[in-house]
């Protein structure tokens, strides 16, 4: 028996055989590149929606039964916003009517589909936050972190503590930099836009309808 080591040529021809690698006559072709290029892009929409599982309620996440719609004509015309400027102003004085699950059903669609970073929060929340930067002495940072948001959902607008001076102040401020900067923004709200008008005067009140379409549900 000889000493000598084998060649690759050898070991390739030996581990083929003992079928430890593939024959190159009936493997399969490389992937191409748009193949490649399709699998990443799965690979990252499965890890966004896999994002969007952890922080939307799995109560939002079910199956829409459109049977069950109470207000199927408002549903569709919210439904067709494409996420661009102008917004949605989704309003109701009833609960139950679906607005909520819209603003998650728009936050998925940007999110998981296109890829956009999407801020959502109330708007008590967001009044908070605005003054934690102002506390911070870093009142534009307040808006270099929105600016992080491709798209914005805002949850119960009317529930702000507008009492607060600051927190008026902080919603004025926020519809002239949605106004100017065209942002993409969802509101929900038990009232209309003209509910504002002597709380946060008739500029905001313009700004508001400027930058959203109102949709009664």
């Amino acid at each position: 028996m000889s000493d000598m080591p084998k060649t690759i040529a050898e070991l390739t021809a030996e581990w083929r055989s003992a079928g430890l690698l593939p024959d190159p006559a009936t493997a399969p072709p490389p992937p191409t590149q748009e193949e490649l290029d399709q699998r990443t892009r799965e690979i990252v929409r499965a890890q966004r929606l896999a994002r969007f599982a952890e922080v939307c309620p799995r109560q939002f996440r079910a199956r829409i039964q459109r049977e069950l719609l109470p207000n199927l004509e408002a549903w569709d015309k919210a439904d067709a916003w494409d996420g661009t400027s102008p917004g949605l102003w989704l309003w109701s004085h009833e609960t139950g009517r679906g607005k909520t699950r819209m603003a998650w059903r728009h936050y998925g669609r940007q999110h998981v589909e296109r890829g956009r970073n999407v801020i959502k929060a109330s708007g008590q929340a967001l009044a908070e936050e605005y003054f934690r930067y102002h506390m911070d002495g870093e009142p534009r940072g307040f808006y270099r972190w929105l600016h992080h948001g491709q798209v914005l959902v805002l949850d119960d607008l009317d529930k702000v503590d507008y009492e607060e001076p600051r927190y008026a102040r902080m919603m004025r401020e926020l519809w002239d930099e949605i106004y100017a900067h065209q942002w993409p923004v969802l509101v929900t709200a038990n009232e209309p836009i003209s509910y504002f008008r002597d709380i946060l005067g008739a500029s905001c009140v313009r700004r508001m309808t400027e930058a959203t379409r109102e949709v009664q549900f």
